[in-house]
C-alpha cells in the first residue's frame, strides 16, 4: 500500500486556494457564521477502524483541511478585530472629545448667564436710580409751587434786589441743568448696559444651538459605537469558535496520528521479522540483496549514512514553512546532482517505491505522480524508524526487498511536485516525522 502524503499536502493547497478564492470573512459577517458552522459540522468526530489506514489518511487529510480553512478564519478575524478595535477606540475618543466640548460649552452658557444676570442688576439698579431721581425732582418741583415762586414774574416781584432776582435765576437753572444731566446721563448708561444685555443674549442663543448640535453628535455617536461594540462582540465570538473548532480538529487528529504511528509501528515491526527471516534465509542459503553498496561511507553516531553521497548542500532545511504546510524534511541539491547515487541511510527493509513518473524535469508544480514525490523509495529500520527518499529520475529496489545501508537504491532526479533536481530526504519515528539532521550530529 502506498502512502499518499506529498498528495494529500498537494491536495490541501488546491483547498485553501478554493477557500481563498471564495471566502471573505468581513464585511459579510453573517457569511462567515454560515460558513464556520458548516466546517463545524464536518468537523465532528468520526469513528474509523485504527487498522483501515486509508480512512486514517483520508481523515487526517479532511481535519487538516478543514484546521486550515478555520486558521484562515481565525487569521482574517484577528486582522478584522484589530481594525474593528482601532475604529472603536476612535469613536470613544471622539464622543469623549464631545464630552469635553459639551462641558466648555455648560461652562460658556454658565458664564454668560452670570454676565446677563450682572446686566439685569445693573439695569434694575439704573432704572431704581432714575425712579429716585425723578422723585426727588418731582419733591423739589412741588416745593418751589408750594413756595409760590414757580414762574418768572414771580421771581421777579418777589426778589428784594436785583443780586437776588440773580441768584434765584440761578439757583433755578442750576437745579434744572442738574436734573437734567443726572436724567441723560443714566438713561445713556441704561442704554449702554441693554445694549450689552442684548448682545450676551445673542451669544447665549449661539452657544445653546451649539450645544443642542454638539449633543446631537453625540447621540448619534453614541448609537454608531454601540453598533460596532455588537459588531466586535460579534468578531470576537467568531475568533473564539474558530479557534475551539481547531483545537478540537487538532485533538481528533492527534488520535488519528497515534493510530497512523501505530500501524506503521506494527508493519514496520512485522517487515523487520520478515526480513529477519529472508537474512537467515539468505545466510542459509548463500543469497544476498542485490544492488550497489558504497561500503566506505562515514557512519554518524547514531547509525546513519548520508543518502546522497558527495552531496551535502540544503536547499531546503527541516520545518521549512511552506505556507499551507511545513516541509517536514531536508532536500538535498547541488550543481551536477542530476542522476547521482541515492542509498540507503541504514539497513532495512523497502516497505514501499514507486517507479512510475516519467516527468523528471523542473516544474512549477506537481504532475501528480507519487502523490507528489515523484518516483520514491520508503525504508522501514529497526527501532520504529523510516526513511523516505523523493524526486528520483528512478528506483533500483522493490517493495519487501531487504536493503544494507550504502546500497544504492536510486538516482536523483526531479519528478514529481519538484523545481529542479535535488533529493528529498525525510525520517520518521513510528510513522511521525522528526528532523533527519538530527542523526547527523557529532
Amino acid at each position: 500500500m502506498k502512502i499518499t502524503k506529498r498528495k494529500f499536502k498537494a491536495v490541501l493547497c488546491a483547498i485553501l486556494s478554493v477557500c481563498v478564492l471564495t471566502f471573505s470573512v468581513y464585511p459579510v459577517f453573517a457569511a462567515e457564521q454560515e460558513s464556520t458552522e458548516t466546517v463545524t459540522e464536518e468537523t465532528q468526530a468520526t469513528t474509523i477502524d485504527p487498522n483501515d489506514i486509508d480512512a486514517l489518511e483520508s481523515r487526517r487529510q479532511e481535519l487538516q483541511a478543514q484546521s486550515d480553512k478555520y486558521q484562515q478564519i481565525l487569521e482574517k478575524t484577528k486582522e478584522n478585530i484589530a481594525d474593528q478595535e482601532e475604529y472603536v477606540n476612535a469613536l470613544v475618543s471622539k464622543v469623549k472629545v464631545l464630552d469635553d466640548k459639551i462641558e466648555l460649552s455648560h461652562q460658556s452658557i454658565n458664564e454668560l448667564n452670570g454676565k446677563i444676570q450682572d446686566k439685569q442688576t445693573a439695569i434694575d439698579n439704573a432704572n431704581k436710580s432714575i425712579e429716585n431721581q425723578m422723585n426727588t425732582l418731582r419733591n423739589r418741583l412741588r416745593n418751589i409751587y408750594m413756595a409760590g415762586n414757580t414762574t418768572d414774574l414771580e421771581i421777579i416781584f418777589g426778589a428784594k434786589s436785583f443780586s437776588d432776582f440773580l441768584d434765584k435765576m440761578e439757583l433755578v437753572e442750576a437745579l434744572s441743568d442738574y436734573d437734567n444731566n443726572l436724567i441723560n446721563s443714566i438713561k445713556g448708561d441704561l442704554e449702554n448696559i441693554s445694549k450689552e444685555k442684548a448682545e450676551l443674549e445673542k451669544d447665549m442663543d449661539s452657544l445653546e444651538a451649539e450645544e443642542a448640535s454638539l449633543e446631537s453628535d453625540q447621540q448619534e455617536l453614541n448609537k454608531i459605537l454601540e453598533e460596532n461594540k455588537e459588531l466586535l462582540a460579534g468578531l470576537y465570538k467568531t475568533s473564539d469558535k474558530a479557534t475551539s473548532e481547531i483545537q478540537n480538529g487538532a485533538l481528533e487528529s492527534d488520535d488519528i496520528e497515534k493510530a497512523i504511528s501505530n500501524y506503521y509501528a506494527e508493519k514496520a515491526r512485522l517487515e523487520a521479522e520478515r526480513a529477519e527471516q529472508e537474512r537467515n534465509n539468505n545466510s542459509n542459503s548463500g543469497g544476498s540483496s542485490s544492488g550497489t553498496v558504497h561500503d566506505d561511507l562515514e557512519v554518524s553516531p547514531s547509525g546513519f549514512v548520508w543518502p546522497c553521497p558527495g552531496y551535502y548542500y540544503l536547499t531546503s532545511e527541516w520545518n521549512e514553512d511552506r505556507g499551507s504546510y511545513n516541509h517536514g524534511a531536508i532536500d538535498i541539491a547541488d550543481a551536477g546532482i542530476m542522476g547521482a547515487d541515492v542509498v540507503a541511510a541504514k539497513e532495512g527493509v523497502v516497505i514501499d517505491s514507486y517507479n512510475g513518473c516519467y516527468h523528471n524535469w523542473g516544474k512549477d508544480g506537481s504532475c501528480g505522480c507519487g502523490g507528489g514525490y515523484g518516483n520514491y523509495v520508503m525504508i522501514a529500520h529497526d527501532g520504529g524508524k523510516m526513511t523516505v527518499y523523493g524526486h528520483l529520475s528512478t528506483t533500483m529496489v522493490y517493495t519487501g526487498q531487504h536493503v544494507y545501508q550504502g546500497q544504492v537504491i536510486g538516482f536523483v532526479g526531479s519528478t514529481g511536485h519538484s523545481t529542479g533536481a535535488h533529493l528529498h530526504f525525510e525520517t520518521r519515528l513510528n510513522g511521525v516525522k522528526y528532523n533527519p539532521m538530527t542523526e547527523y550530529q557529532s
